[in-house]
């Protein structure tokens, strides 16, 4: 039996995670802004008047799940 020149099979030297691509369809990671984001509209939506108006709306729906559920 002969044997045949080079080396069979696979080689040995890419070992672990497969290569990243330069560009890819996942988003990235989330950029570190000093802006808060949510918070403004967490305010807006705690405001007294607010929260006042959504506390008769649901006393005259009777607590009953409104249109969307």
């Amino acid at each position: 039996m002969h044997q045949m020149p080079g080396k069979p099979g696979r080689d040995a030297i890419a070992e672990g995670e497969a290569p990243r691509k330069a560009s890819s369809d996942e988003a990235g990671c989330p950029r570190h802004d000093s802006t808060p984001t949510g918070s403004g509209l967490l305010q807006a939506a705690l405001t007294r008047d607010n929260l006042q108006l959504a506390f008769k709306q649901v006393r005259a729906n009777k607590g009953a799940a409104g249109v969307d559920g």
